[in-house]
């Protein structure tokens, strides 16, 4: 494990920098997932009880993307300023992706309707789908490389971006996120709803695993040299076995345990440790440039003064740790199962 890490601040923003990421996941990526096998069912009844599952929570959750831009934006400008440039036509689709799902939260029951309601579920659906899958997608890219030069101009376009290997990652995400929706909505239903999770939550895990090995597969391909880190560095295998540990008792609990309230630690698990896998795999490097290895931007030449991350540091360390228990006191205040009554537009 590289000393820097915890002896350095910059070694620790990168450290935060992949909590803010985890954060997100955790806690989004499960109101992504439910939202992404909403049109697979036409039942009425069972759309209504997956958002009114959600309902309460999923804004709040956001408050992990809006911290982590903010965190990039103060500890790392430079990587801030590429990657919202090089990554702009994404992130402006997954804006608008994101005010898709506001929307359709408030606007679908407020007409009985079944034209109006069918629409308002596919923007919601899509809402869902695409942030979903650019999340991986952008995460993939920023790992793998795009062509920024010495001064991080993106010499590239949209299309660029769409490498097989990235975009492999993208239905990673998307089937991970799909895992985590699943596992979060059987605990939070019951009867043909359960039913439907249930189902869905192995689709997830199929697709999960099928889109992780042919992402493996690709890298180690075109990009051996991403599996370097955990030769130089032995205890960044902890991340993968995370992640295997969870793919191992996701099927375990799911399938052959039958104990779906565990489920839900067991997708938590496939997700910590798919995020740091990445992550470790890339240090000490944010966004990898493909036209020269010495553009990379990495933590020592994007971050910002000692004295800005010391400051944050301290601010982090107060704020962190109160939206965490929010986090955690509005969950048990929501907590339960819920039915079709009820929720947005009632």
């Amino acid at each position: 494990m590289p000393i820097e890490l915890f002896t350095t601040l910059n070694g620790i923003w990168f450290l935060l920098a992949g909590i803010f990421l985890v954060g997100y996941a955790l806690t989004d990526g499960f109101d992504l997932g439910a939202g992404a096998i909403h049109l697979f069912t036409k039942d009425e009844e069972i759309r209504k009880t997956y958002m009114n599952a959600i309902g309460p929570v999923w804004d709040g959750n956001e408050v992990w993307l809006i911290a982590g831009g903010g965190m990039l934006f103060a500890a790392f400008p430079v990587v801030y300023a590429v990657s919202f440039s090089a990554f702009y036509l994404a992130m402006f689709l997954v804006l608008w992706a994101l005010i898709l799902r506001a929307v359709s939260f408030e606007y679908r029951n407020k007409k009985d309707s079944p034209t109006w309601k069918k629409w308002w579920d596919r923007a919601y659906w899509i809402g869902n789908v695409v942030p979903a899958i650019l999340y991986g997608v952008a995460v993939g890219n920023a790992v793998l490389g795009i062509p920024i030069d010495q001064k991080g101009v993106f010499h590239g376009t949209f299309f660029t971006l769409l490498k097989p290997a990235a975009i492999f990652m993208g239905f990673v995400a998307l089937f991970m996120f799909v895992m985590h929706g699943a596992a979060y909505l059987m605990i939070k239903t019951e009867g043909k709803a359960f039913d439907f999770a249930k189902k869905a939550a192995i689709v997830g895990f199929v697709g999960y695993v099928i889109f992780l090995a042919l992402t493996d597969f690709f890298i180690i391909a075109t990009e051996p040299k991403l599996f370097m880190n955990f030769f130089k560095y032995p205890l960044f295998w902890i991340a993968p076995l995370i992640m295997l540990a969870g793919i191992f008792f996701y099927f375990k609990w799911l399938i052959v345990d039958e104990k779906y309230n565990k489920v839900i630690y067991a997708s938590s698990m496939v997700i910590i440790g798919s995020v740091l896998t990445i992550a470790l795999a890339s240090y000490p490097v944010f966004i990898r440039s493909t036209i020269d290895e010495k553009y990379n931007l990495t933590i020592w030449n994007s971050a910002s003064s000692h004295l800005t991350l010391l400051i944050m540091l301290i601010s982090t360390l107060i704020f962190l740790p109160i939206v965490i228990g929010y986090t955690i006191y509005v969950y048990r205040v929501f907590k339960g199962k819920v039915s079709a009554e009820g929720g947005y537009g009632h």
